[in-house]
This record gives C-alpha cells, sequence and structure tokens, in this order.
C-alpha cells in the first residue's frame, strides 16, 4: 500500500484485467459493433448484458445489435466522451421481461496501450 499526499492511504486497487477476469467485463465482438457502425473496441459490464442483452429465445445478437444501434445513434447526436440514454421500451423485443434498467452509460476511455475503448455499464456502476 502507498501514500498519496492529496488522497491518503490506498486502501485497494481493481484493474481493467481483473475486471476480465471475473467476469464483470465481456468483450463485445467487433463484428457486432461493426455493424452498428462503432469502430472501436467494446466492452459491456455483467449486469448491463444481463439487463439488456441477455435472454432464454437464443437472439442475444439482435437484442445486442438493438442496444448498439441505440448507442451509435447517441453518440451520433452528443460530442461529448460521456454518452448517456435511455433505450426506447419499443426497442426492445416484445415479450422481454422488464428489468427495470432503462440507461445505459456509455464511456469512451483509454485502454491499456492508450486506445479508445467504449464500456456500456449500468449507471450504479459508474
Amino acid at each position: 500500500m502507498t501514500d498519496d499526499e492529496d488522497y491518503g492511504r490506498l486502501v485497494f486497487t481493481r484493474t481493467r484485467e481483473d475486471a476480465y477476469a471475473d467476469g464483470t467485463f465481456i468483450t463485445i465482438p467487433p463484428a457486432a459493433g461493426a455493424a452498428a457502425s462503432i469502430n472501436m473496441p467494446l466492452i459491456i459490464t455483467a449486469d448491463a448484458r444481463k439487463g439488456f442483452v441477455a435472454g432464454t429465445d437464443g437472439d442475444d445478437y439482435g437484442r445486442l445489435h438493438t442496444v448498439l444501434s441505440a448507442v451509435a445513434r447517441a453518440i451520433e447526436k452528443s460530442p461529448a466522451n460521456e454518452v448517456c440514454f435511455v433505450v426506447p421500451a419499443g426497442e426492445l423485443f416484445s415479450g422481454r421481461e422488464t428489468t427495470g434498467a432503462d440507461r445505459l452509460i456509455a464511456i469512451t476511455e483509454p485502454g491499456e496501450t492508450g486506445e479508445p475503448i467504449l464500456t456500456l455499464m449500468l449507471p450504479d456502476e459508474m
């Protein structure tokens, strides 16, 4: 543990590598992002995936495309690096049980080598 002049003693650290290893971060295949015109590495948190993508009907790819298309539209409307948007209920597949989550946060941040990575998460995961 180290001490910081401004913030005091460091009590815990967690790396992006830790989040991949324990399943908190899930890599979205580049082809899925490209299909929605998002051409940068994409990550979704396990809880965001559960809330917006996972299902029992075998159409996770269809829901992922819906979510990524909504992200792409939100990014087009906002020049900021942080984008908060609502996935409208009408864009979700009918018959899908609501999870209570109606927003995702999309954040562009530098990856391990400085490349931009877009991370999708629930608001309480920020």
